[in-house]
C-alpha cells in the first residue's frame, strides 16, 4: 500500500470515528454521562454510563474504548475502569467480553453506539453460553441474590476507589 492510500485511508478512519463520538455525545442517550478522549495521540477514549434496570439503576460504570488502527474492520477494545462481578467481565482484566466485539462475528458496520446498546443487553442478560468469570456465572443461575450481593460488593470496592 502505498503512503498516499495509508494516509487516505486513516483520514476517513478518523472520520467515522470523529462522526461515531459526535453521535453519541450530540445525541447523548439518558444513559450516556461522559464521553471523552483519554489519550491525545491515541484513540482512546473513557465514558461513564448508567444501568438502566432495576437491577443496576443506582451504578455509573466507567468503561474504556481503545480504537485500533484496523477499526472498523477490527472490533474496538472495551474494558471497564474498575472491576465488576458479572459472568461477561473478566475478574483481572475488567475486559468485556461480548459475541458483538469477537472477531468472528465484528462487522465494519457495527458503531460504537451499537456496541454500547449490545453491553447494556449484555450487563442485564449476561451471555451464559461463554461466561469467563465463572464464579459469577455459577452465582447468577443458581442464586440471583447471592450474585446480587457479590455484585453490591463489588460495586461498593469501586465507588470506594479499592480495587
Amino acid at each position: 500500500m502505498s503512503a498516499a492510500a495509508a494516509t487516505h485511508g486513516r483520514i476517513v478512519q478518523l472520520s467515522r470515528i470523529r462522526k461515531e463520538i459526535a453521535d453519541l455525545t450530540k445525541n447523548k442517550r439518558a444513559f450516556i454521562k461522559e464521553f471523552r478522549k483519554c489519550e491525545p495521540c491515541r484513540d482512546i477514549f473513557q465514558f461513564k454510563i448508567s444501568g438502566d434496570t432495576e437491577l443496576y439503576k443506582d451504578f455509573v460504570f466507567t468503561l474504556t474504548i481503545d480504537i485500533s488502527l484496523d477499526y472498523p474492520f477490527r472490533a474496538p477494545f472495551f474494558k471497564f475502569s474498575h472491576p465488576v462481578f458479572h459472568p461477561n467481565v473478566d475478574p483481572k482484566s475488567y475486559e468485556l467480553c461480548s459475541p458483538t466485539l469477537l472477531q468472528e462475528n465484528w462487522k465494519p458496520e457495527t458503531t460504537m453506539e451499537d456496541i454500547i446498546l449490545n453491553w447494556l443487553v449484555l450487563l442485564n442478560e449476561p451471555d451464559l453460553s461463554r461466561p469467563i468469570n465463572f464464579e459469577a456465572a455459577t452465582d447468577y443461575m443458581k442464586d440471583k441474590a447471592v450474585y446480587m450481593k457479590k455484585f453490591h460488593e463489588t460495586a461498593k470496592k469501586w465507588k470506594s476507589g479499592e480495587k
